[in-house]
């Protein structure tokens, strides 16, 4: 036992760290990997740790499963931040703080793996050991300032041990504008799931064409009609990455057929 009072395992861990067979039971009820349930687990509680700096604005999928909807989105593995301030260093510097408040409340072991930064972009890999044992969590940290209003939003505890706390977040919208934008840029699954579910729910779609189009103008990209979201061979690029990259994020997975084809027919009548 330690000075404190606290019981500590034979690595030190502070022994507050959540019941394993509550993930073990959530990793049944989704019919997903234990090791992703403890991954999003830990992105919870990162985001505690990171609430406290001040010029990070979370986006991205993140965003949609940890805030906007928790019960029904797909689980995301790291973490996309946009940093309203000068220079990347105060984000760097206080990771040890920022480690030092989760250890205290969860009782995970963090450390930074690697680091890597240029004027526009900052990539932090961050090992941790919890209750399954080692894994690491990517987190991105981009300068583009969010063009639409920032909100504040409190986590959904979806894990029993997560504490209250909020965190500023790009709007709904913004993150539908700029998954569209990414489609032009990369082709990845992802996107097209995310932009796929968010279309069925009730947005100004309205909003987010003209946010689209200033997200495009800042990035000197062409929009020219909703083609552009669909090569010609755009099945045979996502096909050998459907299954493998979300089908650990979500059960049970649409088909790829499935959510071109419906996506094609909604940004057919949204991207005019």
């Amino acid at each position: 036992m330690g000075a404190d009072g606290e019981l500590r395992d034979r690595q030190g861990r502070l022994d507050v760290l959540i019941d394993r067979r509550d993930l073990l039971e959530t990793a049944r009820e989704k019919n997903l990997p234990i090791t992703i349930i403890e991954k999003d687990y830990v992105l919870g509680w990162l985001l505690f740790g990171f609430s406290g700096v001040t010029d990070l604005v979370l986006k991205g999928g993140t965003a949609l499963s940890k805030f906007y909807f928790p019960q029904i989105w797909r689980l995301s593995e790291d973490l996309d931040f946009v940093f309203l301030g000068t220079d990347f260093k105060k984000v760097v510097t206080v990771l040890d703080k920022v480690f030092e408040s989760v250890h205290e409340n969860s009782g995970i072991n963090f450390r930074l793996k690697s680091e890597y930064s240029n004027p526009e972009y900052l990539q932090l890999k961050i090992q941790y050991d919890a209750v399954i044992g080692k894994n690491w969590a990517k987190v991105d940290v981009t300068r583009e300032k969010p063009i639409d209003r920032v909100v504040e939003k409190e986590l959904q505890r979806v894990y029993s041990d997560y504490p209250g706390f909020s965190t500023k977040l790009e709007t709904v919208e913004e993150i539908l504008a700029q998954k569209l934008r990414a489609i032009l840029e990369r082709q990845k699954c992802r996107d097209y799931y995310d932009v796929w579910k968010l279309l069925e729910l009730e947005i100004d779609l309205q909003h987010v064409r003209t946010l689209f189009e200033r997200k495009c103008e800042f990035k000197d990209i062409e929009f020219a009609g909703s083609h552009q979201f669909f090569p010609a061979d755009i099945l045979e690029v996502l096909r050998p990455y459907w299954e493998r990259e979300l089908g650990r994020l979500l059960q049970p997975l649409p088909s790829l057929e499935t959510v071109v084809s419906e996506l094609k027919k909604k940004l057919q009548s949204v991207m005019v």
